[in-house]
């Protein structure tokens, strides 16, 4: 009956499946094999014609993973503790800086890293580090076992995260994120121990674990089991080759410079009584507002006809490194360059008024435009200097601020010729927030300048490249995807296990035919009813540049 049979296999029930065996030949001790480990998940029950059933689901640690939310950070709170702050994202190295504690502290009742709470102090979180983390900060001891940080720095070749932003996701969910960056696999699987956590996480790549052997006997011969493990075989291939092309692109590339500005109103407009350009004394100063007071890039070319006539529209070629642009409308942004504790410089406005002899800095109140490349002079009088300037028609500005190119940091990896009679299809991975590209131009009169801090700018090419490089090997193409059963259950297949075939089978999988491709285990199914094991095999072409 369903009623008795939910009373005795509840839901959240622990469920182990084991396989029974002599351990000891010749004489009788009967030992096992743990096959499974989990929990019930869910309960179907059906009553038609045919009978009564009752199917029972029952998964494995990922389940509980997958109920676990991922947000806060456990911050170093200076003393061998933490503290958690649960309205912080959960968010590794944001923007590429790092942000994990140098010393590892106590999370959840264990030792790991956690985040720092002073940002100059800071380092970068490698994955390895990233997914102790996670698995310590959210998991009890005791619960799952895990590889040790030694074992997950070897594994992931001790690489740093990068904008790596895990808030409101599942743990299941964040682990994958992290191994997607480390080009990893992961499962669960049950230990045969009998004390500690019943299930271990087990990390692994694609096809580099270790190897077993698919056989199938030619044709003709007698049927022997331990010569044959193919049982039965549907593949299906795919085109080949093909060219596949990764372009990484990360954020709009951004310059720094020293941009002199031009009259941005009408000469009509022009006059030589004082009041007449101060809001406060001029009822009707808003004719009027632009005049000695707006002046602009013309990086859009606004500016260069009539009835304003200021010349050619500003060439941004050479402080864009040559990069493509559009003729369009941008905005000031503030400067790379930081003042002497480190301090963005903000806009950098200087006026001269000796028509470009001597420069001074401009201290009086001003408005950075945002809809174009400007500013505007707000103070409500104009000072004396600027008025007997505007009157000798020698006065100009110029400021030192950073604009947005319309060229992205960008890099291209392919793997294989391009241009050749092979086709190619493209891949866009726009990055924005993780690879980012700012520099100071020679053009900026802070260039070099001593006395001044360290400039905001970076440099993520390197970085995208090898993202791009890693993202292409991670998704090599398949050429061909397998469905196969053997003849009789098979219980030590794993995912991630590298196929072969031995020198007397047939070459059914293209293992020794095609020696450049690599044929593993995508995923494993064994049906305890009809006593077969079902295997699931992709064939790829391991990526190369």
């Amino acid at each position: 009956m369903s009623e008795e049979i939910e009373g005795h296999l509840g839901m959240g029930r622990h469920v182990s499946l084991r396989q029974l065996f002599n351990a000891a030949p010749l004489q009788t001790v009967m030992d096992d094999l743990v096959l499974f480990e989990g929990q019930i998940e869910s309960i179907e029950t059906a009553i038609g014609p045919e009978g009564e059933t009752v199917e029972l689901t029952a998964r494995d640690f990922s389940a509980v993973l997958e109920h676990m939310t991922v947000y806060g950070q456990h911050v170093d709170a200076c003393t061998g503790g933490t503290i958690f702050l649960s309205g912080l994202e959960t968010a590794f190295n944001p923007g590429g800086k790092g942000n994990a504690g140098t010393e590892p502290a106590v999370a959840n009742g264990q030792t790991c890293t956690v985040f720092s709470a002073e940002a100059a102090g800071a380092r970068a979180w490698r994955l390895a580090e990233v997914i102790e983390y996670l698995l310590k900060a959210h998991l009890p001891a005791g619960r799952l076992h895990w590889p040790g940080i030694e074992q997950l720095l070897a594994l992931t070749e001790a690489r740093a995260a990068r904008d790596l932003d895990v808030t409101g996701l599942s743990l299941l969910e964040a682990l994958h994120h992290c191994c997607d960056w480390a080009g990893l696999q992961f499962r669960f699987v049950p230990r045969s121990i009998q004390t500690g956590p019943r299930q271990a996480v087990v990390f692994y790549r694609n096809g580099r674990g270790r190897v077993i052997e698919l056989n199938c006997q030619p044709v003709g011969q007698p049927l022997s089991l331990s010569r044959t493990s193919i049982g039965a075989l549907h593949s299906r291939r795919d085109v080949y080759p093909l060219t596949h092309r990764y372009i990484g692109q990360g954020d709009f590339k951004v310059y720094e410079a020293t941009f002199e500005l031009v009259k941005a109103w009408d000469p009509a407009l022009e006059g030589v009584n004082y009041y007449t350009f101060c809001p406060s004394a001029n009822p009707e100063f808003h004719k009027v507002r632009d005049v000695y007071r707006r002046w602009c890039l013309n990086e859009a070319g606004d500016y260069s006809r009539e009835p304003y006539n200021r010349g050619l529209p500003c060439d941004l070629t050479g402080i864009f490194e040559g990069g493509s642009y559009v003729r369009r409308r941008r905005r000031f942004w503030p400067t790379l360059s930081t003042d002497s504790q480190g301090r963005p410089l903000g806009y950098s406005l200087e006026v001269s008024y000796d028509d470009g002899l001597n420069w001074w800095q401009y201290f009086h109140a001003f408005n950075n435009l945002l809809d174009e490349c400007g500013i505007w002079l707000s103070s409500d009088q104009l000072d004396v200097d600027i008025w007997v300037a505007v009157l000798k028609g020698v006065l100009r500005f110029r400021v030192t601020a950073a604009v947005v190119s319309d060229e992205r940091l960008t890099c291209t990896v392919a793997n294989g010729p391009v241009g050749s009679t092979a086709p190619v299809i493209d891949h866009v991975l726009t990055l924005p927030r993780r690879f980012q590209y700012r520099k100071v131009s020679p053009h900026s009169v802070l260039a070099g300048t001593e006395g001044f801090g360290k400039p905001n700018e970076v440099d993520d090419t390197a970085a995208l490249y090898e993202f791009v490089r890693r993202h292409a090997s991670a998704s090599e193409a398949i050429i061909e995807i397998t469905d196969l059963q053997t003849p009789a259950l098979a219980l030590h297949f794993e995912p991630g296990d590298r196929v072969t075939s031995g020198p007397d089978s047939r070459d059914l999988l293209s293992c020794r035919r095609d020696n450049r491709s690599l044929v593993w285990i995508d995923h494993v199914r064994m049906d305890f009813k009809s006593q077969c094991t079902h295997l699931g095999l992709i064939r790829q072409r391991p990526w190369s540049e």
